[in-house]
């Protein structure tokens, strides 16, 4: 019992000082309270006139994103990635060459590590949906409601952050960090998705900065501290301590 108390003291004194260590840095600190401020200058004087201008808009269009905001349905990236990532390991145990199974491992890694940003910033997204309870724009067009409800357990009711946003931007962001060559076509569709919540009046302009914050925050910190040790043990295996 001992042994299991001094680990989570160890873990959790270990996870404070990763926090006090990054607080200042990217994309914590000064840019956290900038997004925030932000969040609350665009639900004080722009979200509500956004949401009703893009109902005003001509059908055509609500047509189009409604095809381009799938792109930011998790389970299709996720299936996809599981599939590199299980293929990538089955070529590195079959393959005779070193250097083709370490870059095979390498390529799994980083595929998990994709799957990891998607996942933890979606579970970071419910929660903070939860704990807001802020009303989606339909409720505003409906019955006139606009502002927070708190504590409320019900995901579809709530609208802070977006959680297409927050997915696409957590997954095209996290490949950019690895594969930064397609960054217009990352960027590109992380914009298209995150405009198309608000045209289609799912969610309010602040919900989709909230998002991409969430996405693009968890994918930093993950790379940070959870692949590049891992990688860079896989580099190098036989550096002293690793």
């Amino acid at each position: 019992m001992s042994r299991v108390v001094t680990l989570v003291v160890q873990t959790f004194t270990g996870s404070w000082q990763a926090v006090r260590q990054n607080l200042w840095r990217l994309p914590l600190g000064w840019l956290l309270g900038l997004t925030a401020i932000t969040c609350i200058g665009l639900g004080l004087y722009v979200d509500r006139a956004a949401v009703l201008w893009a109902a005003s808009l001509d059908e055509k269009y609500r047509r189009f994103f409604e095809i381009v905001t799938e792109l930011g349905d998790a389970t299709g990236w996720l299936i996809g990635l599981l599939v590199a990532l299980v293929t990538s390991v089955v070529i590195s145990r079959r393959t005779l060459s070193p250097k083709t199974r370490q870059r095979m491992l390498l390529h799994a890694w980083n595929c998990w590590f994709v799957i990891l940003s998607c996942l933890v910033s979606g579970a970071i997204h419910h929660a903070l949906k939860m704990l807001i309870g802020r009303y989606r724009p339909r409720y505003f067009f409906a019955d006139n409601l606009y502002g927070l409800s708190p504590l409320n357990f019900n995901i579809a009711e709530n609208s802070f952050p977006s959680g297409h946003t927050q997915t696409i931007a957590s997954i095209c962001f996290a490949l950019y960090l690895i594969y930064p060559r397609p960054a217009t076509l990352y960027l590109t569709i992380a914009a298209l998705v995150a405009l198309s919540r608000v045209m289609l009046q799912a969610h309010y302009p602040s919900d989709v900065v909230g998002g991409i914050y969430l996405g693009i925050c968890t994918a930093i910190l993950l790379k940070r501290h959870y692949l590049d040790p891992r990688t860079t043990s896989l580099l190098n295996p036989s550096e002293p301590g690793r």
